[in-house]
């Protein structure tokens, strides 16, 4: 492509599944990508910057550190001003929360200077009270004076911002990632893995994510320890506060290994030698560990507060949707799939057409279209 469109991204941290969007997107577009942020004190990535399209990290002020304390992901930069103001690419993206400062500023300032610009946002929460909902609604109206398109991760984000009146046009454009790095596996690789966790062929149920109430590890090993298969594992990667709880919840059962924080790099090779994944979130917007799961083709069993399930998994013929919260909705499903390798096998069959729906080229190529035709 010789005369590429120019993109800006507006977002708070690199994460994993972002950079994996944004070289897709470095294919089609002259990127820059603005993050408000290196890092937030509950994340543990940590990655090289360097990249072929130009990246700019920004460093927050005094007033967000002191906000940081009470709200993580609360990003303000003096920097944000000549940044949107020198910006010379004609399509705008902005991630992050709308009404955090940078995210207010990049938005109002792109739409003065005349550029088409895109909020890309996760389902908004949900408020109690007439005075609430119109304080939300008041606020909103950023959204409907600055942005030529709502980019919602799924339908029920899509939702959720009619529920308040914007009635900007909205594209589904789901947190995604490189599926190729679930598929292109070093079988050497593998093998130690295979050597480590699975080294006499145990059906391996595996998770990912935080170690923290929110993320329902405590009600996968709730589950599982009332299983009762001896060649049966539950593999949980990840870190966090409730670790040492959950220790304690199973006990000597040897058949739970928690394996901690891992790398990037090393994630797919868990996936790969598993059999199951399991997520039993009490809420995520999306989670891209549902894309993960089903770009290494694995049945999924999923809490139905789990945005990217409930996308992705809507019939029983690609997967398990339980109860959040529900310990017996977590067991049955744990037994059905680990007891009957022949339904394993009808959902892997099944899921194998959601694969390219995950993948971070389809969605920058739906980007592309969006910006150069859609909104042309």
């Amino acid at each position: 492509m010789i005369n590429k469109p120019s993109l800006t991204f507006y977002t708070n941290i690199p994460t994993p599944y972002q950079l994996s969007f944004f070289n897709e997107l470095s294919k089609l577009f002259t990127l820059t990508v603005v993050y408000y942020s290196a890092t937030e004190n509950n994340r543990e990535w940590d990655f090289n910057l360097d990249f072929d399209y130009q990246v700019i990290v920004l460093k927050n002020n005094s007033i967000a550190k002191a906000v940081q304390k009470k709200i993580v992901d609360f990003h303000f930069s003096w920097q944000i001003f000549k940044t949107v103001w020198s910006d010379k690419s004609e399509n705008i993206i902005v991630g992050g929360s709308y009404w955090i400062p940078n995210g207010f500023f990049a938005l109002l300032l792109s739409r003065i200077k005349g550029k088409k610009v895109a909020y890309y946002s996760e389902p908004l929460f949900e408020v109690k009270g007439k005075i609430k909902y119109a304080v939300k609604w008041l606020m909103l109206r950023i959204l409907t004076l600055t942005c030529n398109a709502i980019f919602c991760i799924g339908r029920k984000a899509a939702r959720s911002f009619e529920a308040f009146g914007v009635n900007t046009p909205k594209f589904i454009i789901p947190y995604n990632i490189n599926s190729k790095e679930f598929i292109n596996i070093d079988e050497s690789k593998k093998r130690d893995f295979i050597e480590r966790y699975k080294p006499n062929g145990e059906i391996i149920l595996l998770s990912s994510g935080s170690l923290i109430e929110r993320k329902g590890m405590d009600v996968l090993i709730a589950a599982f320890t009332q299983i009762k298969r001896d060649d049966a594992r539950l593999i949980i990667i990840g870190d966090g506060s409730q670790k040492a709880e959950l220790q304690k919840s199973y006990g000597a059962d040897h058949r739970i290994i928690l394996a901690g924080f891992q790398k990037p790099d090393d994630i797919p090779y868990f996936f790969a030698i598993a059999d199951i994944f399991a997520f039993a979130s009490r809420y995520d917007g999306w989670a891209v560990v549902i894309n993960e799961a089903i770009a290494a083709n694995l049945p999924v069993i999923s809490s139905d507060h789990v945005g990217a399930a409930l996308e992705l998994i809507t019939s029983p013929e690609l997967g398990i949707v339980c109860k959040s919260d529900n310990v017996d909705d977590f067991k049955s499903a744990m037994q059905t799939l680990i007891f009957d390798e022949t339904k394993r096998i009808e959902i892997k069959q099944a899921s194998v057409p959601l694969i390219p729906l995950i993948s971070s080229d389809y969605y920058a190529a739906k980007v592309y279209d969006i910006f150069t035709r859609q909104l042309a």
